[in-house]
């Protein structure tokens, strides 16, 4: 769907952009999320543990909190 390779581009160039590493669009995984919690989809952290060296909830924060800071890159998750 569209909205889930927007989110994979979105994912590819955080990780460029935070850490300085290619990663190849095939490694971003999403996931439904759980009916516990809230949205639609889940993006999978983990395989992005080494690159960061981080945990996954300060690794998905950071993720996040770039697309919120830079406009160009929200867009592309919107």
């Amino acid at each position: 769907m569209e909205i889930e390779n927007k989110i994979v581009s979105a994912v590819v160039l955080g990780i460029k952009t935070l850490y300085g590493q290619d990663i190849a669009p095939e490694t971003v995984q999403l996931q439904k999320t759980k009916k516990e919690f809230a949205g639609h989809l889940t993006l999978v952290v983990f395989p992005f543990l080494k690159i960061s060296r981080k945990k996954p909830e300060d690794t998905a924060q950071e993720l996040s909190l770039i697309h919120i800071s830079e406009p160009t890159r929200q867009e592309a998750i919107s």
